[in-house]
């Protein structure tokens, strides 16, 4: 203390700044161990300025504690790809069959001569997902559409007309069945059995909602007037129920081909005055192919 107060002023100033700007830069280092995370750099300033190899690993951790810690997190948040779900669109085209039958309370004379089967095509277009338990579900849609030819009476005679009305005279009647189509909204559920590495066997229920749509036309020849004709529509919806039993076969792993058996149809019936028309379609062989996603 004696020696501090023997000092001169300049020498004392230049004493107090040596000290006080040591204390500033421990105070600087220690606020920046705190605040930011200690990069190579911010050691090295550290250890040069006098600060213990033990101090500083107190304050900052071993060198690669935090940079280990973040890839850490970082790894963790990027999302795997499970490789046992099989996700996959499938495409198909087969046939459509169908029936139309007219019965007439009041003209029993006339009920089952104009009935005649319908043809056609059907579309299938759904999407589905295999899991590691090789249960599968998914959902898609399916049209079903079919026709008919302009058809007369079972007891039409070329060149004679077949009925009679005493108020108008011979006549011959005709019906065409223009459409008779179902679209159906469908969820899916299934199971796929393992024949082996290449073959598989995939029945499934199809279930929703089936918009059905009927439209027809109906001619009147008369023989001293002349022809009527009238075009009808009727529409429906009604929930739906199809099993399907396909065969799969494995291309590679982005295609597969197959074919499968339906239990699927679709029906409406349509009441005018004393008469009932009856339409009816059905989808029964189908072929198929498959992208793997």
């Amino acid at each position: 203390m004696k020696n501090i107060l023997q000092m001169d002023l300049p020498s004392f100033s230049r004493y107090l700044m040596k000290y006080s700007l040591t204390i500033l830069i421990l105070f600087v280092f220690t606020s920046n161990v705190f605040s930011q995370e200690c990069d190579e750099t911010t050691r090295a300033r550290m250890i040069k300025s006098g600060i213990s190899d033990k101090a500083i690993e107190e304050q900052c951790g071993k060198i690669g504690e935090k940079v280990e810690s973040k890839e850490t997190v970082e790894e963790e948040k990027v999302p795997e790809e499970d490789p046992s779900v099989d996700k996959r669109w499938r495409f198909g085209l087969g046939s459509g069959s169908g029936t139309f039958a007219y019965k007439d309370s009041s003209v029993p004379l006339i009920n089952g001569k104009f009935d005649h089967d319908l043809s056609g095509s059907t579309l299938t277009i759904s999407y589905f997902v295999l899991d590691e338990d090789n249960f599968f579900a998914g959902g898609g849609w399916r049209s079903t559409n079919v026709s008919g030819p302009e058809t007369f009476s079972t007891e039409a005679t070329p060149g004679y007309y077949t009925y009679y009305s005493s108020t108008y005279g011979y006549f011959d009647l005709s019906v065409t069945v223009t459409s008779f189509r179902s679209n159906f909204f469908h969820g899916i559920y299934g199971y796929n059995y393992v024949i082996n590495d290449e073959m598989s066997f995939q029945p499934n229920l199809r279930y929703g909602l089936n918009f059905i749509v009927a439209e027809w036309n109906e001619k009147i020849e008369w023989r001293s007037y002349n022809d009527q004709e009238a075009k009808y529509s009727e529409n429906s919806q009604e929930f739906g129920l199809d099993i399907v039993l396909p065969f799969v076969y494995k291309i590679n792993e982005n295609w597969d081909v197959g074919a499968d058996i339906c239990i699927c149809g679709s029906s409406l019936e349509v009441t005018s005055g004393t008469g009932k028309y009856e339409f009816r379609n059905y989808n029964v062989f189908n072929a198929f192919f498959d992208y793997h996603l």
